[in-house]
């Protein structure tokens, strides 16, 4: 059987330093370009007009009425305004409208809930384009929250230097990481190519600490890996939804069957999600009919439902096994729940991760960003998998020192059962 071709360090979490946005179910992409900064505008301008002319301006008018109606919204700029004239430590305007959204993010108890400054933000958009500028390095949390190198991308920057997997990063341009968001340690090593970064990182193997250079340069963003096992076999590792993923993935599939592919293997272990309509159309590959998934939350004020039904799919003969572990998440939870329950694939490996939410990400007037859970999903047989996970049909525990990789072993026996049985 098969040793394991790809060097999958197993529990973890993969994001990539350009960028896959963690354990985001993947994300639902608006934009508020104007909403925060009008409601800012006008409530300070609404608090000075009742201070000098008693009037209120008529540009509140753009301004939600149950808003217009809540007192409680006036002292927000109150404040603004007494701390920005009066503190003795001085505080910009914009420092304080970011600490305010800060604030208001602070309070929604959720765990997925955070501000991106504007130069953050648009390192989150441009790596879900598929493109990005970094130095190019998997990476994930380990289970005491340490950054951990899992994997170097062929001909990137970092795979020109002396960066390893198993490395932990432990600083970057001089600050300590410890404790940081993942998230913002992926945007402080991005950068404009050409740039310089220092990594700061701390190699197990050895008990030494050292820092290392990198050049950033601008590379595509891998999202999958692919290989044919035992002839008939089609492996793809698809380890990132992204926006416009799918349609690598089709020209891939398309690969693999033309040379000679009869069966396929889509590995979504340590995939922590992305992009949503990524995930959507992916299912919808291999999906002739049936429900995909079905999404309850807020929006606009109002409770709504939506649901997603597959179309006419272009694989939908093809004999399908998935592979997934404990640390796929969200979105790589979603397709492998939508393939099950319309008993269109066989699940081989672990229980999956167990993160049912979608977060949306705004964009707000300045091109800063806010995320936060907005909804939950449901897959087609009703059951949300939030805090719960998807049990496989197949159970295979992979252990980090196994010589080889057990469930994938697993997954070409069950795929060339299927093959042999549609013959």
């Amino acid at each position: 059987m098969k040793n394991k071709t790809l060097n999958i360090i197993v529990c973890v979490i993969v994001a990539v330093f350009v960028f896959t946005g963690g354990l985001w179910t993947g994300i639902r992409f608006d934009y508020l370009k104007e909403c925060l900064n009008d409601l800012h505008n006008n409530v300070i301008q609404r608090s000075f007009s009742r201070r000098t002319s008693g009037s209120i301006s008529e540009d509140i008018d753009s301004i939600p009425e149950d808003i217009i109606n809540e007192p409680d919204i006036e002292p927000v700029a109150e404040a603004m305004n007494l701390i920005f004239s009066n503190s003795l430590k001085v505080k910009s305007d914009k420092e304080l409208v970011e600490a305010a959204i800060r604030g208001m993010i602070s309070v929604l108890d959720d765990n997925y809930a955070e501000y991106f400054t504007a130069e953050e933000y648009q390192k989150i958009m441009e790596s879900y384009s598929g493109t990005a500028s970094g130095i190019g390095v998997v990476v994930t949390l380990d289970e005491e929250g340490r950054v951990v190198v899992v994997r170097v991308l062929e001909g990137a920057p970092a795979s020109e230097t002396d960066i390893k997997e198993g490395d932990i990063i432990i600083g970057v341009d001089g600050t300590d990481i410890t404790d940081m968001d993942l998230e913002k340690v992926v945007a402080m090593i991005k950068g404009k190519e050409g740039t310089s970064v220092n990594i700061k990182i701390y190699r197990p193997a050895t008990g030494e600490t050292f820092k290392i250079t990198v050049i950033r340069a601008k590379f595509d963003i891998p999202n999958l890996v692919s290989d044919i096992f035992e002839e008939d076999v089609g492996y793809v590792w698809y380890y990132d939804f992204q926006i416009g993923g799918v349609n690598q993935l089709d020209r891939e599939i398309k690969k693999l069957i033309n040379n000679g592919a009869r069966g396929l293997i889509l590995d979504l272990r340590n995939n922590p999600g992305g992009a949503w309509d990524d995930a959507i159309e992916v299912s919808d590959l291999f999906l002739n009919e049936g429900k995909i998934v079905s999404v309850k939350g807020r929006s606009n004020n109002k409770e709504r439902t939506d649901e997603y039904i597959a179309s006419e799919g272009k694989y939908t003969g093809i004999p399908l096994v998935v592979l997934i572990n404990e640390f796929s998440a969200s979105a790589s939870e979603l397709v492998a729940g939508a393939l099950k329950d319309n008993n269109r694939a066989i699940l081989v490996g672990e229980k999956s991760f167990g993160k049912g939410v979608v977060q949306a990400l705004y964009e707000l007037s300045d091109s800063s960003g806010i995320k936060f859970t907005t909804a939950k999903y449901f897959l087609p047989s009703g059951i949300s998998i939030d805090g719960i996970g998807i049990t496989p049909d197949i159970i295979v525990e992979q252990k980090p020192d196994d010589k080889e990789d057990l469930q994938l072993n697993k997954a070409i026996e069950e795929i060339k059962t299927l093959i042999n049985s549609a013959e």
